[in-house]
């Protein structure tokens, strides 16, 4: 999630980081030109208490902090509209309103995956991807559509991605798993690992005593509590509820956005390999 969600949210924040994050939301545009004293003495609250805020938020001191919030702030202010991730039009929307909703809500996705997931995080998940001999992926209704086409990707630099339930045995293709390959597990929500009709969590089970490398992509930065400690936790921008949307658009355009980062960083360690597989296929529509 965006940095100002995160505020917004408060997620195991102290009394005195709840204080923090409301003043900072009372007054973003003062607070960027505050050093971290400034804002302690505002705020009625201490240096420190300013580090370990920062670092509550994954944030890396108080510089970056303001950084983060300035560019956030920046974003906002030239944004067309002001789009609801779960009702980007309303009854009655003319069809030009439509068009102009679901594209400011596309990029309004992109720019808050691009500013919420590290890149040290994609970096790892395409490492294991590059070297795995076989990327078992767990994924269930839209996201598998989007699994798939990150599978689709994959193929045509010769890595063979299979889906966990594709031919109806997952817990057996679980079973599969040794120590050089790669599970990735694909859930917005966080429902497809944790106590849902949907739980895969002894498929995890399984694949955690086979050795294999996981990876999660997910907006549940909880995740780990109920699932475990990933190999490498990828942390989407949490803004689509998971009940009352009337379509996905925000979550299956982080989903993509980030598997087609690990594609691309892939591609990009093997790129010889990369342009000999685009001219093998140049000649048929397999690349289309």
């Amino acid at each position: 999630m965006t940095l100002i969600e995160a505020l917004q949210r408060k997620h195991r924040f102290t009394t005195t980081e709840e204080m923090l994050a409301d003043f900072v939301l009372a007054h973003p545009n003062e607070v960027v030109a505050m050093s971290a004293s400034q804002l302690a003495k505002a705020a009625h609250t201490s240096n420190s208490a300013i580090v370990r805020f920062c670092s509550k938020l994954g944030i890396d001191g108080y510089r970056s902090f303001n950084v983060t919030l300035a560019r956030e702030l920046e974003r906002r202010s030239v944004q067309r509209i002001d789009i609801n991730p779960d009702e980007p039009f309303l009854e009655g929307a003319s069809t030009q309103e439509v068009i102009d909703s679901v594209a400011a809500l596309t990029k309004q996705a992109v720019d808050a995956a691009h500013d919420t997931v590290r890149q040290q995080d994609v970096r790892t998940a395409a490492r294991f991807v590059r070297l795995a001999r076989r990327v078992v992926i767990y994924a269930n209704g839209d996201t598998r559509i989007s699994a798939i086409g990150f599978s689709n990707l994959m193929l045509k630099l010769g890595i063979v991605c299979s889906l966990g339930d594709q031919y109806g045995e997952a817990t057996n293709m679980a079973y599969t798993l040794g120590p050089n390959d790669v599970a990735l597990f694909v859930s917005y929500s966080g429902g497809l690992i944790d106590a849902s009709a949907y739980s895969l969590e002894r498929e995890l089970d399984i694949v955690r005593k086979s050795g294999c490398k996981t990876i999660f992509i997910t907006s549940d930065e909880t995740i780990e509590e109920h699932a475990g400690k990933a190999d490498c936790l990828i942390v989407l921008p949490q803004s689509e509820t998971r009940k009352g949307r009337i379509a996905n658009y925000y979550s299956q355009t982080t989903i993509r956005y980030v598997l087609n980062c690990i594609y691309g960083e892939v591609f990009a360690h093997n790129w010889e390999g990369g342009i000999a597989a685009r001219d093998r296929y140049a000649s048929t529509d397999a690349w289309v």
